[in-house]
């Protein structure tokens, strides 16, 4: 069994650019979340869906990717934006367009309200985790550990508050984040939704920060 913190050697960390928003989608759907799929209607989609996202936060600023990675390759990312509610309707939209044409999208759409009814408000004064992910071969290394690390510096050189995260209600990643700080704050469930994804819902978790 491998243990924690045995980090590979050549594990290196950066600030992601636009240019890297097609590895960045191919890193997160090498296991994507049902939630995602689901949404999307395959995994395809939602990957080619996602690095339009990821591009356009990059672009934009609307969030910083830090990125640990290897001589072989990306091993793991975290996205940190400053607005839970970050990317816009708009922007969402064509993306969903652009990938799934306007009959996708529709169709998309009519699937995404049953994820509007397990949405979670993050408090203000915070940053959002929005995404972590390690590349599956990667996992139980300790990397989503050192990525949340470097979430919390960039969170305290924001002077914000906390943290905080929305994620569905049986990600194993839960006792990841609960070892870290994390503390369950709210929960919301739907059945439509979990006939849809699988997972009875969402929940909010939050880490406190301390501020000088």
């Amino acid at each position: 069994m491998v243990s924690f913190d045995s980090y590979p050697p050549d594990l290196t960390v950066r600030h992601a650019g636009a240019h890297d928003a097609e590895r960045l989608a191919s890193l997160m759907f090498s296991a994507p979340s049902r939630e995602a799929v689901a949404m999307a209607g395959s995994a395809g989609v939602a990957e080619r869906f996602q690095a339009i996202l990821f591009r356009h936060a990059l672009q934009t600023g609307g969030s910083i990717i830090i990125v640990a990675e290897t001589t072989s390759g990306l091993a793991g990312l975290a996205e940190v934006a400053q607005d839970a509610d970050n990317p816009s309707f708009l922007t969402v939209a064509r993306a969903a367009v652009a990938t799934m044409g306007l009959g996708g999208a529709l169709r998309a759409a009519g699937r995404s309200l049953a994820r509007r009814k397990v949405e979670l408000s993050s408090p203000d004064g915070g940053v959002h985790l929005v995404e972590l992910h390690v590349a599956p071969e990667l996992r139980n290394r300790g990397i989503g550990g050192f990525l949340l690390a470097r979430v919390d510096e960039h969170a305290i050189g924001q002077n914000a508050t906390q943290i905080s995260l929305t994620t569905a209600t049986d990600n194993p990643a839960r006792g990841l984040y609960e070892r870290h700080g994390y503390r369950l704050m709210d929960q919301k469930t739907n059945a439509r939704y979990e006939r849809i994804t699988g997972s009875a819902g969402r929940v909010l978790m939050v880490k406190p920060l301390e501020t000088n």
